[in-house]
């Protein structure tokens, strides 16, 4: 499996690394309500539209600050920092799109817990694959 991921062309290493961050984003969202609301909480209607939309905001602002360049086994702290710098902004963009957006049911706090975790979830999903991927390459050689 790991070896099919390593021969894939690069726009597809990326569009499986784009839709791994759009899972990682819904799924934090989520977690966040759930974490601030309680485990039965489920999302209104229009927040669900909301919370699915959320990597419309992300992905853009991921491109930009370059998560999508950078050869994921040779990961550095420059990248973690890129990391941290883009998803705060998207947090903010989010935040902001929800309280612009009158949507009921949007407490200031998943904001922050969303800003948290997704910090978490994504620069923890990168040092997770550089570890296993170098793993991986320095077993097969």
């Amino acid at each position: 499996m790991i070896g099919k991921i390593l021969n894939l062309t690069r726009n597809n290493k990326q569009l499986l690394m784009v839709l791994a961050d759009s899972l990682a984003i819904i799924s934090v969202l989520i977690l966040s309500f759930f974490i601030r609301l309680g485990f039965g909480y489920v999302p209104p209607n229009a927040l669900l539209w909301v919370i699915i939309g959320s990597p419309i905001i992300a992905i853009p602002i991921f491109i930009r600050f370059g998560l999508y360049r950078s050869i994921i086994r040779y990961i550095g702290f420059k990248a973690l920092w890129a990391v941290i710098q883009s998803v705060s902004l998207y947090a903010i963009l989010w935040g902001v799109v929800g309280v612009l957006a009158a949507i009921d049911g949007i407490p200031r706090s998943v904001i922050v817990i969303n800003w948290l975790l997704a910090i978490l979830f994504i620069g923890g999903m990168r040092m997770v694959a550089r570890w296993f991927l170098s793993g991986f390459i320095e077993t097969s050689k």
